[in-house]
């Protein structure tokens, strides 16, 4: 069941139809007023020893990466319990830098990995159309899809004494497309600080929170792979969930204190659409640049929008077209500061972590300048604990994520949009303008994101998780979605109702909630076949159940019984619940 293509806000990465997460996930978006997703991950210019290795990659969470356990000497199992889940050992050869040895040195055997990842989705009723980005995999089906979903190239380890690096290049195979995705440089050193033995680093990356080593934050958080073809229908997420993934430059410092405190202060940049482009991500022919910059010609370089009813913009949201969404709409205004602690306390078979990170995101929505900025605040408390013994590794996590928004921006860009469509103004080329690129109600909203997961792992083969996940947040009639004036946008336009709303919500809110089972099977993660030892592998089966969406349950958009292909119906939340089989292939 499809309605408009929103990515997950749970994982990514990662992407497609997961709920709010990292990852999560094919960056499908809403335009989304305030908060356009961006779902994959990039870094800019930083780091040309470890980028030139990148040919393609994967665009969920990193794994259990070949050439880590290559240059360790190490299996896959001591830095995971359940890739890409980290151990206490895992979590301090990532704060390391990734330049801690014990097998090959870089310049014996480059650290380079590979991977593939095949996978099927099935959905509980089909969709309304394939779920893909235009331009993107022609094979998708309205259900039963299987897909090569990405296959990878990574630069995973040391780069030259205390600096290493992950990058990660994508094909993402729904999208045909190619783009440097994950990536996190470190340079590291171990120092005493006042008798207080101690990590620094600085670090640069391409995703708030790629860099955490805690499995609790959004960019590695459960679920840690997701469908790119599946639903559309998700709740919406914060801005540190995944909306920058892929499309920003963070650069910082972090120190771990003691084998216990750890401390980081970031700052996230914005990247031109050129850059953008340069690195795998088409924003030059972004749904706001067709809008807002070609309108006027866009029919002409667009036959498929040809003849259809103006505003030129509308066709772009409801039709195939010549163009891609997959990055973000809009952009960061300029740094933006990020930050994060954590306390964590290991004893001997358990760990502790209690944390706390912030996020504050300075917007332009839709790239347009003069109508104000958008302002966030992501103030987010996790908690993870592990208990890890012989065969059984037990993982509980805890993560809450409070969102304030300032939208000033979108809100003034709706008050013109209300102004211009009013007054009927056109363009030189006697079409309608689009006085902006979104709106809202209010110009102020919040929004909450709650998640719980916990995992169990036997022999480091066999896991089973499950999580659950709740969005709420407030009313907001113009940026979720309101049927009643959906109803009488369609009588004062002469007809007799029934006029599809305008969002997803047909009650103007973006809560939803829901259940993720995932169960995996790990045949290599103590050791891989004796022609390729590091070699890894994880075949597993999720289920994704939704218990509501958007504010309801049934018809939840208000859009009323609709025929969808093979039945007649109306849009409910559990009608989106995916059933999705997945195979990590590392080598």
């Amino acid at each position: 069941m499809e309605f408009q293509r929103e990515e997950s806000a749970l994982p990514r990465e990662n992407r497609a139809s997961a709920p709010p997460s990292s990852s999560a996930a094919a960056a499908r978006s809403l335009p989304r007023k305030a908060f356009a997703f961006g779902a994959h991950r990039l870094l800019g210019a930083l780091g040309a020893a470890a980028v030139i290795f990148v040919v393609v990659g994967l665009s969920a969470p990193a794994e259990a990466v070949p050439s880590f356990a290559r240059q360790t000497g190490q299996p896959c199992a001591t830095c995971h319990t359940n890739f890409p889940e980290l151990t206490p050992y895992g979590r301090r050869f990532k704060l390391g830098g990734y330049t801690a040895t014990g097998g090959t040195e870089p310049w014996e055997v480059p650290p380079i990995a590979a991977m593939v990842l095949p996978t099927f989705t099935k959905t509980k009723v089909q969709q309304d159309m394939p779920p893909t980005n235009t331009g993107g995999y022609p094979d998708a089906h309205v259900n039963d899809n299987f897909v090569m979903q990405q296959a990878s190239l990574f630069y995973g380890g040391k780069i030259y004494e205390n600096l290493g690096a992950f990058v990660q290049g994508t094909y993402d195979k729904a999208d045909q497309r190619t783009f440097l995705d994950n990536t996190d440089i470190r340079y590291t050193r171990t120092v005493n600080i006042g008798g207080i033995d101690a990590i620094i680093g600085l670090n640069a990356n391409n995703n708030p929170t790629v860099q955490d080593v805690w499995n609790t934050t959004p960019a590695w958080g459960f679920p840690y792979v997701a469908a790119s073809l599946g639903p559309a229908f998700s709740p919406p997420g914060t801005q540190i969930e995944g909306s920058w993934a892929g499309t920003t430059v963070g650069t910082g410092a972090y120190a771990f204190l003691n084998d216990m405190l750890y401390v980081e202060t970031s700052l996230y940049h914005p990247m031109s659409k050129g850059m953008l482009g340069a690195l795998g991500y088409a924003c030059g022919y972004n749904a706001d640049y067709i809008s807002n910059v070609q309108q006027g010609w866009a029919p002409l370089a667009y036959p498929s929008v040809a003849g259809l009813p103006f505003p030129a913009w509308q066709p772009f949201t409801q039709n195939p077209q010549n163009y891609t969404i997959a990055c973000s709409s809009s952009s960061l205004a300029n740094a933006s500061p990020y930050w994060r602690v954590a306390l964590e306390k290991n004893w001997g078979e358990h760990s502790l972590m209690i944390g706390a990170f912030g996020f504050y995101p300075d917007v332009l929505p839709g790239r347009i300048i003069g109508y104000g900025v958008d302002h966030y605040r992501d103030i987010g408390l996790d908690a993870q604990y592990q208990y890890i013994s012989g065969v059984h590794a037990l993982t509980l996590q805890l993560t809450h994520i409070s969102e304030m928004q300032n939208l000033k921006g979108t809100y003034a860009q709706g008050i013109a949009s209300q102004f211009i469509a009013a007054n009927n103004i056109l363009n030189i080329y006697g079409l309608p303008v689009s006085g902006g690129y979104a709106s809202s109600s209010n110009p102020l909203n919040y929004l909450t994101s709650f998640k719980a997961t916990a995992g169990y792992t036997w022999d480091h083969t066999l896991s089973g998780y499950v999580s659950y996940f709740h969005v709420t947040g407030s009313p907001d009639f113009t940026l979720y979605g309101n049927a009643m004036l959906g109803w009488l946008g369609s009588v004062s336009a002469g007809g007799l109702g029934g006029y599809p709303n305008s969002g997803p919500s047909a009650v103007g809110l973006p809560n939803g909630a829901g259940l993720i089972f995932d169960f995996a099977y790990m045949p290599f993660s103590k050791g891989g076949p004796e022609a390729w030892p590091w070699a890894n592998a994880k075949i597993g089966v999720s289920y994704t159940h939704y218990l509501s969406m958007w504010g309801g349950t049934s018809n939840f958009d208000g859009n009323g019984i609709f025929y969808n292909g093979s039945s007649w119906r109306t849009h409910s939340a559990t009608d989106n619940n995916t059933l999705f089989f997945y195979t990590w292939i590392a080598f």
